[in-house]
């Protein structure tokens, strides 16, 4: 599940911000950035599920509208990025992640093109960026070292996929009751004769 999220993250982040090389390993112990071109690390340091993020059961339904299966209720999960640059100088950090912001800004959530495949049958926009929240996760070991640029908290909101836990027999079009001859244990022998001089019932159905 979070490659997933990192994967289509990464698909954004290289529509961001093209002219770039992407790192996505750890920001204290990464690989050299002498590439000869700018560099953003995205760095996941945090997940934790949303608050109130359960919602419901989810019914999965036929051609026909009648409920076929059911899964477990969806959860929400929230995944905390840290955004660095390396470049030339100040100027080339900073416009590297301002395109980001810029382009977190126009869009709300990630573009349907750029989600994983295991993301694609939800909902459009159910992926939802978020960068500089107003309240981030803090960075664990944000006073033990001097990043390379100033750090962009980017924030992705990502549901995760369910399986299917529970087969549902499909609902009968028709109901037998079964009121009628032949439909009850043989009368005592008493009976017998009181009985045959009686006329069948119809059968009930609904």
């Amino acid at each position: 599940m979070m490659d997933a999220v990192t994967l289509s993250l990464e698909a954004w982040l290289r529509r961001c911000v093209p002219e770039a090389d992407l790192r996505f390993d750890s920001p204290v112990r990464g690989f050299s950035d002498a590439t000869g071109r700018g560099v953003v690390r995205a760095f996941l340091y945090d997940v934790r599920e949303e608050e109130n993020g359960r919602v419901g059961s989810y019914y999965v339904r036929d051609a026909d509208d009648r409920v076929v299966a059911r899964s477990q209720p969806s959860r929400l999960f929230q995944y905390s990025y840290e955004l660095t640059a390396s470049a030339d100088d100040w100027r080339g950090c900073y416009g590297l992640l301002g395109e980001v912001m810029r382009s977190a800004a126009a869009c709300s959530a990630m573009p349907d093109d750029l989600l994983h495949p295991s993301l694609a049958g939800f909902c459009s926009g159910a992926m939802r960026i978020m960068p500089a929240p107003f309240d981030p996760v803090p960075i664990p070991w944000s006073g033990a070292r001097v990043p390379d640029s100033p750090v962009l908290h980017l924030v992705v909101i990502a549901p995760m996929p369910f399986d299917i836990d529970q087969r549902i027999e499909p609902a009968p079009d028709r109901v037998a009751i079964g009121v009628g001859r032949g439909s009850a244990a043989a009368p005592p022998s008493g009976d017998v004769a009181r009985r045959q001089g009686r006329p069948p019932r119809g059968r009930i159905e609904e």
